[in-house]
């Protein structure tokens, strides 16, 4: 019996010591993995903004600043944006025609290093701000946007979901990973990743990227998305000419009696957001062969070769920007807008820095066009590239 006592004694004593040891931890875990949703702030920047409450239907306006309950899902449209901060104080910037849903948006009730938040793209194109997390600095911030998945660490992104479902990624500060199934790409500051409708993941690609489709003009024909146009005030009207050394813009008469204005060219629909974007960069093969008006007309608006880009500026007006060629002013006309190359000579025009020149500066570009204009012209393009980032 004595034998049993201290045996039950010491069996009394570790359960004691085992309790006072190992309870805490165990309580500690289990109250680690607790977390709570928080709301997330919404502030409408500009235009109207919808959103669409968990667990409804139906699409209702909200006001100036509200909270989001997780679950929710916003709406812009092509005049509004909206500004969105986490309580840990990551942001995400909704551009126009975005539509992104807060589909989970967790933190720990007892644990600040604890935090689980994903956001879904259905459309559009946002720019999001990962803050530091005081208590993980590996802690990253999910985007699911179409069949794939980022996360992003602390630093800056933009995500654009194109309209045949192709996803970029432009990692300007930080770090981020591209997951399509078990498939994973990484790609560090001043790279681009993007995930491609077919189910693939190319990079990591430069920044800059093409914001024009057929940059080579090899499918001048239906269902391109070149398109042509020709506009005459008066006499022989000019065509456009598709050949295999180029694309030329062609109005001429055997006298050369043509003195009223005209033009003959292609032109591309962009409907592009670059409001945040750092640079644009034109670049395109040109020729000139003739040209009867001199410089570019009275006005310095009539070129035999012309560029000719459509845009809105910050207050939603359009401006043109226009660069034309010539290669004589024998009249001694206006040239404002114009630059002198040589005759009958291919010519490649490069401009790297068109965002510092542009002013109004843009936030949307609409159109951009490439003609022959004045009297009478003969002219040629072979490449027009438009790149940004």
């Amino acid at each position: 019996m004595q034998a049993f006592a201290w045996v039950s004694l010491f069996v009394a004593v570790g359960l004691l010591v085992a309790v006072i040891v190992f309870l805490p931890r165990a309580v500690a875990a289990l109250f680690s993995g607790v977390s709570e949703s928080q709301p997330t702030s919404v502030t409408v920047l500009e235009g109207t903004v919808l959103v669409q409450p968990p667990a409804t239907a139906t699409w209702q306006g909200v006001g100036a600043r509200a909270d989001l309950d997780e679950g929710t899902r916003l709406r812009t449209d092509d005049r509004a944006r909206a500004f969105l901060r986490t309580r840990e104080g990551s942001t995400v910037l909704l551009y126009n025609d975005t539509e992104l849903a807060v589909q989970r948006m967790r933190f720990g009730r007892f644990n600040p290093a604890l935090q689980d938040t994903v956001f879904r793209l259905f459309q559009g194109r946002v720019q999001i701000g990962v803050a530091r997390h005081p208590d993980a600095a590996d802690r990253r911030i999910t985007v699911l946007a179409g069949d794939g998945r980022l996360d992003l660490g602390e630093g800056t992104y933009r995500i654009e979901m194109e309209s045949d479902g192709a996803v970029h990624v432009s990692i300007r500060r930080g770090v981020g990973v591209v997951w399509l199934g078990s498939r994973a790409l990484e790609a560090t500051a001043g790279r681009r990743l993007v995930l491609t409708p077919d189910g693939d993941i190319l990079g990591p690609l430069p920044l800059e990227r093409d914001l024009l489709s057929d940059p080579l003009l090899e499918r001048l024909a239906d269902g391109s998305a070149w398109s042509t146009f020709v506009v005459t005030e008066a006499g022989t009207a000019g065509t456009v000419l598709p050949e295999s050394g180029g694309v030329w813009f062609e109005r001429q008469t055997p006298d050369g009696s043509t003195d009223r204005h005209g033009e003959s060219g292609i032109a591309q629909d962009l409907d592009r957001e670059v409001r945040d974007y750092v640079n644009l960069r034109l670049r395109s093969d040109v020729r000139i062969e003739h040209q009867t008006l001199s410089g570019g007309g009275t006005a310095g608006t009539e070129y035999p070769l012309m560029i000719r880009l459509t845009y809105l500026d910050v207050e939603g007006r359009e401006q043109i920007w226009t660069t034309g060629f010539y290669y004589q002013n024998n009249a001694g006309l206006s040239v404002k807008l114009g630059r002198e190359i040589p005759a009958a000579e291919w010519i490649t025009f490069d401009h790297p820095t068109l965002l510092q020149e542009i002013r109004p500066a843009p936030v949307r570009l609409r159109r951009i066009e490439v003609l022959g204009s004045g009297w009478e012209y003969r002219s040629a393009v072979r490449r027009v590239e438009l790149t940004g980032y």
